[in-house]
């Protein structure tokens, strides 16, 4: 961990220690929804660290946070009561629908009594097929090979530290890439680290995806909802419009054939500001969508755009951490350097 990671988590235990951050947004930022976005959950850690794979005491912990200071609710409801609730806001949710989140997260949101919204990535399931980012960072895992190359860069696989730097930096180079340029360095990505035959591989149990049974069973009391989050997890401006508008259609009209209620929201897969557009937005609209989710960190306010909703990336984290992202701290500290002009 690096010095100033160290002094932030000091300093956020402190402010936490004291209430400061819960006294800030009750004050300041009450109207002010925290939506918070995981991925999957790890009963055990996995031999390469990857941020989107948060181990399931670290989530308990968070969960538990969240029902003792929070009033936690589905999207549609938050953005339709916000002023009404004494208690700040937050909601849950889940992207790409990996089996972890009926396997280690339902209980505890059963136990704390906590929604949430999985938005899923329709043509992995009922599949043996898992996220492309996942069956990346298996192979990295697995390798025997010490190195790996895409176009002039070479990424050493020398420890798990090298490992997990190797896996972040290829994820965010292959999502600069449009869609066949995509496939073909994935392919050979997955060719040099012994993985070839990635379509017959197995996913490890943390990279499997939801089946429909278990959907249609975490549906049923309406704790957990499901959104879409396309057909096969293109990002939407990387491809043509005409593919990016099936991804969309196809996706939203196989959760309908899903669920009996599905929501009302989407998830933009990446979701930066450059992953979706207008013509993106348009045709979410058309497919019957109120609310579009990003991956754009901040508070949702009472001016946020319904189609571009921002969330908060949840992590590993110790729990004053959590507790300064969830009350808005980092959005509050953005701010301030801001405005006396410490960030440009």
């Amino acid at each position: 961990m690096s010095l100033r990671r160290t002094a932030l988590d000091a300093a956020s235990a402190l402010l936490h220690g004291a209430g400061i951050f819960r006294f800030i947004h009750q004050r300041l930022l009450g109207g002010n929804i925290s939506v918070l976005m995981y991925h999957g959950l790890v009963a055990a850690p996995l031999p390469v660290p990857d941020p989107c794979f948060l181990r399931v005491d670290s989530f308990k912990r968070q969960m538990e946070y969240l029902a003792r200071n929070f009033e936690v609710m589905h999207l549609e409801e938050a953005l339709a009561l916000r002023h009404r609730v004494a208690r700040p806001l937050a909601c849950v949710t889940f992207d790409d629908g990996f089996s972890s989140v009926h396997n280690l997260a339902l209980p505890i949101l059963k136990h704390f009594r906590i929604p949430a919204t999985v938005y899923l990535v329709t043509d992995l399931i009922d599949s043996d097929q898992t996220l492309w980012f996942a069956r990346l960072h298996q192979a990295i895992c697995e390798t025997s090979a010490t190195e790996v190359r895409v176009g002039d860069l070479r990424f050493s696989l020398s420890g798990q530290a090298e490992r997990a730097v190797a896996s972040a930096w290829l994820q965010r180079v292959l999502k600069l890439l449009d869609r066949a340029e995509f496939s073909s360095a994935l392919n050979d990505l997955l060719i040099q680290l012994g993985a070839g035959e990635a379509d017959g591989t197995v996913p490890w149990e943390p990279f499997r995806i939801l089946n429909s049974d278990q959907i249609r069973s975490m549906s049923r009391d309406g704790l957990v909802r499901f959104g879409a989050h396309t057909a096969t997890h293109q990002i939407l401006t990387r491809t043509t419009p005409d593919d990016a508008q099936r991804e969309i259609e196809r996706s939203v009209a196989a959760v309908a054939t899903l669920v009996d209620l599905p929501s009302r929201s989407f998830a933009y897969p990446n979701g930066g500001p450059g992953d979706f557009d207008a013509a993106v937005i348009e045709v979410i609209r058309r497919a019957g969508i109120e609310y579009a989710l990003s991956t754009i960190t901040g508070p949702v306010g009472s001016d946020a755009d319904c189609y571009a909703i921002p969330r908060y990336h949840v992590g590993d984290y110790p729990l004053a951490r959590f507790a300064a992202l969830v009350h808005h701290g980092h959005h509050v500290v953005r701010e301030i350097n801001r405005a006396f002009g410490t960030i440009n």
